[in-house]
């Protein structure tokens, strides 16, 4: 599966926020003529002119790169200072007010649910606040179209809300299905390749402990495959409940992974070996069984510019001499990498 493919919502956003930009910006681009050379509202025809400025830098901006989330914030809060600021200013025979509609689309789309609910209730807000301090509704009815055009509102909101919710829900659950291991619940190999390309920004002091369960098959073998399933729940549990910072993948079989962030060599071993420590101490109660296990460790720290495959393959390097050595064991790639010196040496 693509990573890209892990990142649909931002995608979408990125793509609606391209659009809305060129749009908006042709559009703020009339209304400016209009309101600077006919209607002379000449404060508002220059902050059209300022948001046509803006909207066509977020569409050339995010042709070639992911948008922030300020320039989404921006782009809503000032559209609807404009919607707000025009209806105040207008006539209500100018009809500027059905754009009101519009933002609550825009808002759930662009910023998801939580902005959504707080900015369509400050525009509903905003908006009736300016409606009933106007002298008149002529030419319409008071009556009628304060109710039409609030239940309208109500109707939109309500429709955006329950599709972002949906969608942010079914998002969700297909992100676990992709990243998540089905039995222990930890992370995949796809979860930790994302974790490590996308979401660590900052990969300095990053150490990765390669894991392997001990003889895992022989309790397969003598306990039957239910009770091994048991076990690596239960182990996932364990590497979770004593991490306070960093993240547990299971990369096959019983081989884990653990991404230790902003760490340092004597940390990173300490906390491997009271892993092995703690783990060969634990009595294990499955179905009337107790089971005793072990675990051998291989520690890497991450080298600048490395890909994730070589630092795997540090770790495993490390792994592979601590099961060498008689399992139940932490080795460090920097403890192999000055005995290969000392080697050659020797040499």
């Amino acid at each position: 599966m693509d990573i890209g493919a892990l990142r649909g919502t931002q995608a979408l956003r990125n793509n609606v926020l391209k659009w809305m930009g060129f749009c908006l910006g042709v559009l703020a681009g009339v209304f400016a003529v209009f309101n600077l050379f006919i209607n002379d509202f000449v404060v508002l025809g220059a902050l059209e002119v300022v948001f046509a400025s803006f909207c066509f830098y977020i569409f050339f901006y995010t042709r070639k790169r992911n948008a922030q989330l300020w320039q989404s914030l921006t782009l809503c809060l000032f559209l609807s200072l404009l919607i707000t600021l025009g209806t105040y200013l207008s006539s209500i025979k100018s009809l500027l007010f059905i754009w009101t509609c519009s933002l609550p689309v825009l808002f759930y789309l662009l910023l998801g649910k939580q902005y959504g609910q707080v900015l369509s209730l400050m525009v509903a807000l905003l908006q009736a606040l300016i409606l009933f301090s106007k002298s008149s509704l002529e030419p319409l009815n008071s009556v009628n179209f304060l109710l039409n055009f609030s239940f309208t509102y109500i109707c939109i909101w309500a429709v955006s809300h329950t599709f972002e919710n949906s969608r942010a829900e079914y998002g969700q659950r297909l992100e676990n299905l992709a990243l998540l291991d089905p039995l222990t619940g930890a992370g995949n190999r796809l979860a930790m390749t994302h974790y490590f390309e996308v979401e660590l920004k900052n990969k300095n002091g990053l150490f990765i402990l390669m894991l392997d369960l001990d003889y895992f098959k022989n309790i397969n073998d003598q306990y039957g495959h239910d009770v091994g399933d048991r076990i690596l729940i239960e182990v996932t549990s364990f590497f979770r409940q004593r991490i306070s910072k960093g993240y547990v993948f299971r990369i096959g079989g019983e081989e884990f992974a653990i991404f230790l962030p902003s760490s340092d060599p004597r940390s990173a071993y300490e906390f491997a070996d009271m892993l092995r420590e703690h783990l060969s101490t634990t009595i294990h109660n499955i179905d009337e069984q107790v089971i005793n296990l072990t675990i051998s460790i291989g520690v890497a720290c991450y080298m600048p510019n490395q890909t994730l495959k070589n630092f795997i393959k540090r770790a495993d390097d490390a792994l592979y001499q601590a099961k060498q050595q008689g399992r139940n064991k932490v080795v460090t790639a920097y403890e192999l990498s000055q005995e290969s010196i000392e080697h050659n040496k020797a040499s």
